[in-house]
């Protein structure tokens, strides 16, 4: 759970430890009544719908409130430390009482809270009218005494697919099964013994939600709650979002989704950022694929950049959609998103280029057959070319190749940029006769004219180049696209989601 909510999970605490608690008496006549009356007619569940302020959320984060354990014979009792009490908001820092059709007006920025009293909530969904594509928010459980309850893995947001809103009929003309799948894929579930829901991330400004929540009686009745929250505009700065990436556009099996941001996106607010972002795939006829992906801030250049990219590389011939529904989000303390972004793209056939310094060769497979193996020189001893993954970036029939630390100022023919530390593939006639035997470039892969052509020809942005058999690796600074330099796992690590 990150630092941001701990405060709010802790406001959120303490209020249901408050409402747990009961008035003690020394009369056994009061309880034996007070027992009879609750057979005769259990009272009716009571739903508050609201947000826990900043303000009151940072000051219980600084408290310690405890839990205790629930059972039949004991009541929940607020924390014994006097100055975690003083820190804790009551019941209308939470909410007020809410009933169905109640329309909630709250601020940007918050976090929406849910509780019942008299009843155990059941499941709990949330739904951003404007963006109906984005996952749903899984929040957090509480139960009576205010303890942190763990919920399905399944049912967390921020997944590589987002949740679908389509439907659709069998033959017969009932739902199929997996349109009911898709209907309640929203709605989260609530462990046994919930009584209060926390939202994790926090609300866009301008924007209108739909709270539905179930909950159960002790008879086993079910009872429902729709209400509105409507949030107010922002004063904050805009951000805008952009992507390098255009609609339509057929790139190659390594291109990484990449988002630029106009300003720095504070730290504190990358997670809220992230998990409403969402990449579906499928393939030419539409049938979705399951693709494992993750989404990572790379450093900061100076504005904030957010690269997808998958645990393997793409599927040849598929389709993505991606959906960045970023307007009015909150950035930092004092800015929101600018605008949001959506993107069609495909991925193309499966080229890679291997390029190895001790063979002096380079091969192009495509989707697994060999069709380019041409004699090449690479990097010298004294300017070698870097081990690793590049990305093919950009290409150029006729290029200036300039180096001021090398002191050369070169026209080239058939330049095919793979990073923007100088490393090309390009045609350079002048070592012909040592390509296949010798390296002595300054860095980049050297061909002939007609075969840098050829290669030429063929290459398309996304396009991975893997070399090999040099002294010296890629790093992870200063690239524009080091996405492939990571491992697996420190990839992952790159995520603001925990």
């Amino acid at each position: 759970m990150s630092t941001k909510i701990q405060g709010a999970v802790a406001a959120l605490s303490a209020l249901a430890l408050l409402t747990a608690c009961t008035p003690s008496s020394d009369d056994p006549d009061a309880t034996r009544n007070g027992a009879n009356k609750t057979a005769e007619a259990a009272a009716d569940p009571v739903f508050r719908v609201g947000a826990i302020t900043s303000e009151a959320a940072e000051s219980a984060s600084e408290s310690t409130p405890t839990s205790q354990p629930s059972d039949a014979t004991s009541s929940a009792a607020p924390s014994e430390s006097a100055d975690a009490a003083t820190a804790m908001p009551g019941a209308g820092d939470f909410g007020e009482v809410t009933e169905s059709g109640d329309d909630i007006d709250l601020e940007a920025g918050q976090r929406i809270g849910i509780s019942v009293e008299n009843a155990d909530l059941s499941d709990i969904s949330v739904t951003e009218e404007a963006h109906p594509r984005i996952a749903h928010d899984p929040g957090t459980f509480f139960d009576a005494s205010g303890t942190a309850l763990e919920t399905d893995d399944d049912a967390q947001a921020g997944s590589s697919t987002p949740s679908s809103t389509e439907s659709g009929t069998a033959d017969d003309g009932s739902k199929d099964a997996e349109t009911d799948t898709k209907d309640t894929a929203e709605a989260v579930a609530a462990p046994d013994e919930s009584a209060a829901w926390i939202s994790t991330y926090g609300l866009v400004a301008d924007s209108e939600y739909t709270v539905k929540v179930t909950a159960t009686t002790a008879d086993g009745d079910e009872v429902d709650l729709d209400a509105t929250i409507t949030v107010g505009d922002s004063d904050g700065a805009p951000m805008s979002v952009r992507t390098t990436l255009a609609d339509d556009q057929t790139v190659g099996v390594a291109a990484p989704i990449m988002l630029n941001f106009g300003s720095t996106v504070s730290k504190d607010f990358r997670d809220d950022v992230e998990r409403r972002l969402s990449v579906k795939v499928t393939d030419e006829d539409g049938k979705e694929r399951e693709v494992e992906g993750s989404w990572g801030w790379l450093y900061d250049d100076p504005q904030s950049r957010l690269h997808f990219r998958p645990k393997e590389f793409w599927p040849a011939h598929s389709k993505v959609s991606v959906d960045v529904p970023l307007k009015d989000v909150p950035t930092g303390e004092s800015s929101v998103g600018q605008n949001d972004l959506t993107l069609d793209f495909e991925i193309g056939r499966k080229q890679v280029v291997k390029a190895d310094a001790q063979s002096h060769r380079m091969t192009v497979t495509r989707d697994g057959k060999t069709v380019m193996d041409f004699p090449a020189s690479l990097g010298a001893p004294k300017s070698p070319s870097y081990n690793g993954t590049h990305v093919v970036m950009s290409k150029a029939a006729d290029y200036t190749m300039t180096s001021e630390q090398w002191d050369y100022e070169t026209d080239v023919q058939w330049a095919v940029r793979i990073h923007n530390n100088g490393e090309f593939i390009h045609a350079a006639p002048w070592s012909a006769g040592v390509q296949g035997s010798q390296n002595v470039s300054h860095g980049c892969i050297n061909l002939t004219t007609e075969r840098a052509k050829e290669y030429y020809d063929s290459a398309i942005f996304g396009d991975p180049v893997e070399v090999t058999g040099s002294q010296v690796s890629l790093s992870t600074n200063d690239s524009d696209i080091s996405d492939w330099v990571y491992s697996w796992d420190e990839w992952k690590k790159l995520s603001a989601l925990d």
